[in-house]
């Protein structure tokens, strides 16, 4: 049964609707609603599902739970070459260059465990989908904890880094979800996460029908110039928001979801789209990638915060 909720960050009711629409990725119906506080900007949707309802959205063929096939060998030798995730990992080695112990939260399959695993990190990982954490174990040998990050039960002060790629906008309560996070990281520790952005210029151009509003899988949503202080409620300090990944890719999913909204039939587009994600359109599109991550314009931003050295 769906239910009213309050603005996670200031506790107020008094909202605005930003879109609404069905869930255009999956195509399922229901017309599902992002709002914006009034008071301090925190998007979210209201009403919400309840975890039974919205677990429909959540179906094994989802992308990020969807099962690699491959043997174990060629999977790994997949992701060895996967630049995305050498990406992910560089960036954190960035800003973290010494190794140590390392938590993902919504680590799927394991893919960028196994890739800092190898680059020297002690991992783990927290799955609450039981076959994508199955799959991380099987083919990685990792130790993943099945269910959510505050089921796990960690001790204070037990990781140098915790990660959560493309989470945060998922769970029910994204506070409490930093604020176990911040509880676990060792004083000084690294705390990231990628998120959609919502100020970015994807955001504005697509409108509704931007893939980074994902109805009704994305709960929050947390504008960039209110991370420092969302940062602050969990006993965080902000260090940086850059943008490196969401690229092509999600701005074809946009124009999906544009046609879709639309209702221009999907034979009268589909092959054009799939045709458009190859390499010469990839590095004609290239540059403008380039200046919107400069410029924290594209549609995904990664938040780089630290635990104070003494609370």
């Amino acid at each position: 049964m769906t239910r009213y909720v309050r603005c996670n960050f200031c506790n107020a009711d008094d909202t605005e609707v930003m879109n609404h629409g069905p869930d255009l990725l999956l195509q399922k119906p229901g017309d599902f609603y992002l709002v914006r506080c009034r008071r301090c900007g925190l998007i979210y949707q209201n009403p919400q599902l309840s975890q039974e309802e919205l677990a429909a959205h959540y179906p094994d063929n989802y992308l990020p739970y969807q099962q690699d096939t491959a043997d174990r060998q060629t999977r790994i030798a997949h992701v060895s070459r996967d630049q995305a995730i050498a990406r992910f990992c560089d960036r954190v080695i960035r800003h973290r260059p010494q190794p140590g112990r390392l938590l993902d939260v919504g680590c799927a399959t394991g893919a960028f465990l196994w890739a800092m695993q190898q680059r020297g990190w002690q991992v783990q990982g927290v799955e609450p989908i039981p076959h994508a954490a199955a799959q991380a174990q099987q083919d990685f040998g990792l130790e993943v904890f099945v269910g959510l990050l505050e089921e796990a039960a960690y001790p204070n002060a037990a990781f140098d880094v915790v990660t959560l790629w493309d989470v945060l906008e998922h769970v029910e309560d994204a506070r409490a979800t930093l604020q176990e996070a911040a509880r676990i990281l060792k004083p000084g520790g690294l705390l990231v996460f990628s998120v959609p952005n919502p100020a970015s210029m994807e955001a504005r151009l697509f409108g509704g029908s931007w893939v980074g509003w994902e109805r009704p899988r994305h709960l929050t949503l947390i504008p960039p110039d209110l991370v420092p202080a969302y940062l602050q409620q969990a006993g965080l300090g902000l260090v940086g928001i850059e943008s490196f990944n969401g690229r092509l890719r999600l701005t074809l999913y946009s124009i999906e979801f544009m046609l879709k909204t639309r209702g221009i039939p999907e034979h009268k587009w589909r092959r054009w789209l799939e045709l458009a994600y190859t390499m010469p359109l990839r590095l004609a599109t290239w540059p403008l990638y380039k200046l919107g991550e400069h410029f924290n314009q594209t549609s995904i931003m990664t938040v780089f915060a630290q635990r104070p050295e003494t609370l």
